[in-house]
């Protein structure tokens, strides 16, 4: 294990997460594609697009893995959009029960259908305490207030400050895994918090940027 552990590996996860040992992360904290092919007409900068993003065909291999790998008392932070939050939780809850549904509420909102639709300004973050275990510190709300980024590595890139909290509330030591590491936030805020991360990422040019990204931010001990 040691060799795999605070990196960000290029390699599909499915097949990576076969060759890992049982029963070996305390927590996977991830961002999957969402299985809706879409893509902001208002950004500028255009970002690759996320492979699988339009289907949900992995999602069952991925669960059954995730089973595996995943210590008995382990946690899941998986994060999903209410468009297909049905599927996912269905297929989580084959192999997890799921706790709660955590709301990330952020502080603008996103695209979509500018005059048909309200405005969305929320994810779904689904939660599984699998042994059941406190929370550390008080008891805090499901709905999260931090501030989106402005995606400037990837489509759907998370704030440092949003998935260090969410780890920093399970956990104190030990592995967290994010098979779907995109822009490489959960190792950046890993190092912050000192836990040991196994990260993968698929796609050559977002792992290129994620690595060059921490390891900018491991020299300079600062967020980027």
């Amino acid at each position: 294990m040691d060799n795999l552990l605070n990196k960000i590996h290029h390699a599909d996860c499915l097949e990576f997460m076969r060759s890992m040992p049982d029963n070996c992360v305390d927590l996977c904290l991830t961002d999957p594609p969402f299985g809706m092919s879409w893509q902001s007409s208002r950004r500028k900068k255009k970002h690759n697009k996320i492979e699988n993003d339009a289907n949900l065909d992995w999602l069952s291999d991925w669960v059954g893995q995730l089973s595996r790998v995943i210590k008995d008392d382990g946690f899941i932070f998986c994060f999903c959009s209410f468009h297909m939050v049905d599927i996912f939780k269905q297929e989580i809850q084959k192999k997890f029960d799921v706790k709660n549904i955590l709301i990330w509420h952020k502080n603008n909102h996103g695209s979509g259908d500018l005059k048909n639709d309200f405005a969305p300004q929320y994810e779904m973050v689904i939660f599984c305490n699998l042994g059941n275990n406190p929370l550390i510190g008080k008891r805090d709300s499901n709905i999260l207030k931090f501030a989106r980024t402005q995606n400037d590595l990837h489509p759907t890139q998370k704030p440092v400050d949003l998935i260090g909290y969410l780890a920093s509330k399970v956990i104190e030591s030990g592995i967290v895994f994010d098979p779907f590491s995109g822009s490489g936030t959960t190792a950046l805020a890993c190092h912050d918090l000192g836990l040991d991360f196994i990260c993968v990422e698929k796609d050559e040019d977002y792992y290129a940027a994620s690595v060059k990204r921490l390891e900018e931010h491991q020299r300079q001990g600062i967020l980027l």
